[in-house]
């Protein structure tokens, strides 16, 4: 008999995932991975798939729930005769980006009799392959092992197992105290036998790992999430796990096939990665504070683009960037309550899809954002897609729903196509890579100018799915989000009022309502509806968001999770479960709807009167925390300083959210950890790279604490000798950031218009000045101004790389101006502060520069005329303003 797909909790261990009904069977898994053939396929037939269940005989009540704060499940029964309760866990394996070949993957389930007496039955009935393999079980020790397809796993349990007519089977009477451990391994040598003590063991380790992780804040951003908070944490939770370990890739969901319709055809295979999803999962990992994830999922991204470029990049891929993703029908199987075909692979990977060139170089801008620069090795990948949607946006496509019907000329694929394009050019700009930026301009323009032509119906008033219908489609919510029109733009309000009428059932949204080459219906999309609700809550609609939200919550199920979509009129999810986009959607709403509801909180900008008054300001005085190993210093610094740089540094502006920053955790942090330095021993920096990068970005952290802890509003010229009147102790000496840069990494060398240099006779100092001087220090210090480069954080291990980088960013990105038919070059005024460490001569100091530019005749322009004698050059006036957001 067929459960609701409401009724499924899932556990995992981040290479696949089980799903249990809440009658304690185990109704779905593959492994060793998600996307494996199945071992347990109830779930798409209730006959011949293969179960692992457990449950009194007699009638019973059943309740599930997981652990707080973890995906360990437990599902409690009552019966007539007494209480009962399952466990049910995977341990997660350690392991890195390429999986060991000996990896064991464990299942756990601890049955314990908490009251009375209960009759307990347990049915172990592997099905290989999607029950298309012939499976044998063997009697095996403590256990029973099962194979089949190639596959094998092994069964071990604490109390007395049968096997009879392709089946292991188990019953036992548990009373109040009793205990029944089961372990299900898989692996190259699975060994039967389980170790009660180990079992619980790998309990409390799993409960931990879950909580650990939870906790884990790595973005420095928190929000009071208040009612919102457990949910938020079980969406996290089940993000989390939908997370292929290995690879930092994300399933769209756990299941293939569950129906969009009770008997219906829409059933397709969810167990893939889909580009579109990069931007939505990146914006949720980071308001979750999750790096490590989005950080693994970049690097998958990165891969792709790298190895497949925009002309064979495809909508989705596997797990482990498997390109063929051939669509195949189960025909043996029955279908979730009868609705076929049952699919494996999907299709729709090899459909033209416009729309994800624009969600890559949206999640390539928001990388950006967040680490503060683009691999120069991934700007050809990225120039080759703004260059392919310039030769094929006016083409036809199938659409962001995959429509199989079409292709049509979708409205949103040409907004995701303006949007690839405004990216790169951002981005192009922000750093000075090379690109057709006037032709990408003219056709980001061209291709607005269309959309709001043929895109717009005016007998609607809305934007229409595709330029041949007036149907409408919620995918056009996207369209202020995605910044192709402000939020308060007429066309943007009338469109949500329009699809609020036409695709709303009681606030829940369908996707569309038009033609689409598939027989049947589907039910209300829980994403879109949530991107309603981010919509209402940026036009000001705050309460009525709100109530539209709680209901949409109340829609997920007992334990908190969401399918895809929901069918109003049998009350019950329907489609792929759990799905990692619906939980991204009330993530991305929650978190707008605390911010939008937060009050700001002011903070006191008078500057203390004893900073005012004095010409030494220690910012790190006070006790330093006496926990922090003075090895660990730099290594505890660093980490809480990428933290703040990505938390509140605006990349794209350019800008620090100096106020935002003072309000946190993080900046609490880093400001107890700035102590710590009063007990560093700066002999412990030995190579030329450690030093460098300690105090590169050791001065960029103490301008920045001094703007906040000083007060500055528009300038740190508001301060007198801002730069000399801070301190920092580092052991019994105390340094400014005058002290750091010219005394330290400049060599003691005099500054600017001073006749002598900082550190002069016996100062214990001089024994820490670097012996040479780089150049490119001058491309990484960030005094907190306009004018100054883009703020990044040091690491020895890559510093000459990260130099590099940045003095390309820094020169093609408006440090340097060239006009070759006038002959003129316009500098930073930096190179005439620090003309000498550029180099003796005008020769010498362009022969610096010109292999830092990316426009091959500009670099050829300054090899030419390296004497000077036959270009004009002159300074660029320096900008003072505060780089505040």
């Amino acid at each position: 008999m067929y459960g609701k797909i409401g009724d499924y909790a899932i556990i995992g261990n981040l290479h696949s995932i089980a799903l249990i009904g809440s009658d304690g069977s185990i109704d779905w898994l593959c492994l060793p991975h998600l996307d494996s053939p199945s071992v347990f396929g109830a779930l798409l037939d209730d006959k011949k798939g293969g179960r692992f269940s457990i449950t009194p005989v007699e009638d019973r009540d059943s309740m599930s729930r997981y652990e707080p704060d973890t995906n360990v499940l437990t599902t409690v029964f009552r019966t007539r005769t007494g209480i009962a309760k399952i466990t049910d866990f995977m341990p997660v394996p350690l392991g890195g980006e390429e999986e060991p070949e000996d990896v064991e993957h464990l299942l756990y389930r601890r049955i314990e009799g908490l009251e009375k007496m209960v009759d307990i039955r347990m049915v172990f009935e592997p099905r290989f392959d999607y029950a298309r393999a012939e499976t044998t079980l063997e009697r095996n020790g403590q256990g029973v092992s099962a194979s089949g397809g190639g596959r094998r796993i092994v069964l071990s349990s604490t109390r007395p197992l049968t096997v009879h007519d392709g089946r292991c089977e188990g019953r036992w009477n548990l009373a109040k105290g009793d205990t029944v451990w089961l372990l299900l391994r898989y692996g190259p040598k699975p060994d039967p036998g389980v170790d009660e003590q180990k079992a619980e063991s790998a309990l409390r380790e799993t409960e931990e790992y879950w909580r650990t992780w939870l906790k884990k804040s790595e973005t420095g951003r928190s929000y009071d999430l208040g009612p919102y908070e457990n949910m938020v944490k079980r969406s996290a939770l089940a993000l989390k796990l939908l997370f292929h370990d290995p690879t930092g890739a994300i399933a769209a969901a756990a299941t293939t096939s569950l129906p969009e319709e009770i008997g219906g055809v829409r059933n397709w295979d969810y167990r893939f990665t889909w580009i579109r999803d990069a931007s939505f999962t990146l914006q949720a990992l980071f308001h979750l504070g999750h790096l490590s994830e989005m950080e693994g999922y970049l690097r998958w991204i990165e891969s792709v683009i790298s190895r497949h470029g925009a002309e064979k990049l495809q909508i989705m891929y596997g797990l482990r960037g498997e390109e063929d993703l051939a669509e195949e029908e189960l025909s043996h199987l029955d279908g979730y309550k009868g609705s076929k075909p049952v699919r494996i692979g999907n299709g729709a990977a090899k459909q033209k899809q416009l729309d994800i060139y624009g969600e890559l170089m949206d999640a390539a801008q928001r990388l950006s954002d967040y680490v503060g620069k683009i691999s120069p090795e991934l700007w050809p990948s990225l120039r080759g897609i703004c260059d392919h949607v310039v030769a094929h946006w006016r083409e036809k496509d199938f659409g962001i729903w995959e429509i199989r019907g079409g292709p049509h000329h979708f409205v949103y694929s040409k907004v995701m196509c303006w949007v690839a394009l405004d990216r790169g050019i951002t981005i192009a700009r922000r750093y000075g890579f090379p690109g057709e930026l006037e032709t990408w301009d003219d056709t980001r323009k061209e291709i607005k100018e269309e959309v709001l032509r043929r895109g717009w119906n005016e007998e609607k008033r809305a934007f229409v799915q595709h330029y041949e219908t007036d149907a409408l489609d919620s995918s056009n919510l996207l369209i202020p989000l995605a910044g192709f029109l402000p939020f308060d733009d007429p066309r943007v309000v009338s469109t949500a009022e329009a699809i609020r009428r036409e695709l709303s059932h009681d606030g829940f949204l369908y996707r569309y309502t038009g033609e689409d080459g598939l027989p049947g219906r589907e039910g209300t999309f829980l994403l879109c509806t949530f991107w309603m609700i981010s919509h209402m809550i940026a036009q000001g609609m705050v309460e009525e968001a709100e109530r539209l939200l709680l209901r949409v919550e109340a829609v997920a199920n007992p334990v908190g999770l969401f399918a895809e979509e929901y069918d109003f009129e049998w009350n019950e999810p329907l489609g792929n479960f759990p799905q990692a986009f619906t939980h991204i959607g009330y993530i991305t709403s929650v978190i707008a709807l605390c911010r939008a509801k937060g009050k700001s909180v002011e903070v006191d900008r008078r500057v203390p009167p004893r900073v005012l008054l004095s010409d030494r300001i220690v910012l790190n005085a006070g006790v330093p925390p006496g926990e922090t190993d003075p090895k660990e210093i730099v290594p505890a610094l660093k980490n809480v300083m990428n933290v703040l740089r990505g938390a509140f540094f605006d990349t794209r502006l350019g800008r620090v959210a100096y106020e935002e920053m003072r309000r946190s955790k993080a900046y609490g942090e880093y400001v107890r950890l700035s102590r710590s330095l009063q007990r560093m021993d700066l002999a412990l920096l030995k190579s030329r790279e450690e030093k460098l990068a300690f105090w590169i970005n050791l001065y960029n952290v103490i301008v920045i604490h001094g703007v906040i802890e000083m007060g500055i509003r528009d300038s740190v010229k508001e301060v007198r000798n801002f730069f000399r009147r801070l301190r920092y102790r580092i052991g019994e000496m105390d340094f400014s950031p005058d002290d750091m840069e010219h005394g330290i990494l400049r060599g003691n060398r005099r500054p600017p218009n001073s006749l002598f240099p900082l550190f002069r006779g016996r100062d214990r100092r001089l024994g820490f000045t670097m012996e040479t001087v780089d150049p490119r220090i001058h491309f990484s210090l960030v005094c907190a101004s306009s004018s100054c480069p883009p703020i990044d954080i040091y690491r020895a291990e890559n510093l000459d790389n990260a130099l590099e980088i940045a003095g390309r960013t820094f020169l093609n990105s408006g440090g340097i101006k060239i006009d070759r038919e006038k002959k003129s070059v316009s500098l930073s005024r930096i190179f005439k502060w620090y003309a000498a460490d550029f180099g003796a001569t005008t020769a010498e100091r362009l022969k610096f520069i010109a292999p830092l530019l990316y426009d091959e005749k500009d670099r050829e322009f300054l090899e030419m005329n390296q004497d000077g004698m036959k270009i004009d050059i002159d300074y660029q006036e320096y900008d003072w303003r505060l780089n505040r957001t």
